[in-house]
């Protein structure tokens, strides 16, 4: 008989507690046993799943954004079948599967969707589900939590950081390794991806795929601000390859260097400087989505 973890974050906010209750509503129609773990005792879904979860239960289900997801399945100590309602800001791992048009059959993949096979990254011990960004996307972050404004929230405190730095964010030196090549260059950002959008919205790694086995690697290099801003919109339909500042690897690892000037975020959270030492594990999870995965 199944039995299923459900976890979500009270701090979410009003959508979330509601798309909670509407899924105890399901699930007590569909006569399932299941618990509802909120992560306020515990902080974040980290602890709540690593400390309340046991071999009993055989499925998980994460009400939340990228944030709670990236939390949850740091706190798994086996392999169990995930469903997502996404909840969050930007929901940026969600637009490489398809879940669902409305709520109702968001929720009613969760319960009864098709198991795939998906990847994930690991970046110094800590999982990932859809990428990391270092340089100017990890300074946003930075910036998010240490100058925070006042009653700016979500997509709107995410763009202002972006228009407030964007056209005098300077170059940094990147000291990376992508396989077995050495690189030492300045660029605005290098991001590695199991998925393909980050922000919100912005494609970096238009051709990322989260079941082949590896990583999609997006370096940017020096491009001058006013160019900054005429090229932003290639950067939310992943037409940024043409641009020669711009050039894409795939990996299954990469190495970054220390350097105290970088900062970085793992799935839209604050991540800290480098070094970094981040791989791909292949097909580590399984995933509930409405339709199959294709290879």
């Amino acid at each position: 008989m199944r039995k299923i973890f459900v976890v979500w974050n009270p701090a979410s906010g009003g959508k979330s507690r509601k798309t909670v209750s509407e899924l105890s509503e399901l699930l007590q129609s569909r006569n399932l046993k299941f618990q509802i773990f909120d992560t306020h005792l515990h902080k974040n879904a980290t602890g709540t799943v690593r400390e309340q979860m046991d071999s009993s239960y055989t499925d998980l289900i994460i009400v939340g954004g990228d944030g709670t997801i990236n939390e949850a399945i740091n706190g798994l100590s086996h392999q169990i079948p995930i469903s997502i309602v996404p909840t969050g800001t930007g929901n940026d791992f969600v637009k490489m599967v398809e879940l669902g048009a409305t709520k109702q059959e968001i929720l009613t993949t969760a319960v009864d969707g098709e198991l795939s096979l998906i990847d994930i990254g690991l970046c110094n011990d800590r999982r990932f589900i859809n990428g990391i960004g270092i340089g100017f996307d990890g300074q946003i972050v930075e910036e998010m939590i240490t100058k925070r404004v006042p009653l700016l929230r979500g997509h709107a405190a995410y763009y202002y950081h972006v228009l407030r730095i964007l056209a005098g964010f300077k170059e940094r030196t990147f000291s990376y390794k992508i396989g077995d090549k050495q690189y030492s260059q300045k660029l605005i950002l290098l991001t590695i991806g199991n998925g393909s959008t980050f922000g919100g919205g912005f494609k970096l790694m238009p051709e990322a795929k989260i079941n082949d086995g590896q990583l999609e690697v997006c370096e940017i290099g020096p491009i001058s601000g006013l160019r900054r801003f005429l090229n932003i919109s290639k950067l939310s339909d992943g037409t940024h390859g043409s641009l020669t500042a711009v050039k894409f690897h795939q990996t299954k690892s990469i190495k970054i260097g220390q350097n105290p000037l970088l900062f970085g975020h793992i799935d839209g959270e604050r991540l800290g400087n480098p070094p970094f030492e981040i791989t791909v594990e292949s097909k580590a999870i399984q995933l509930r989505t409405k339709l199959p995965l294709s290879s």
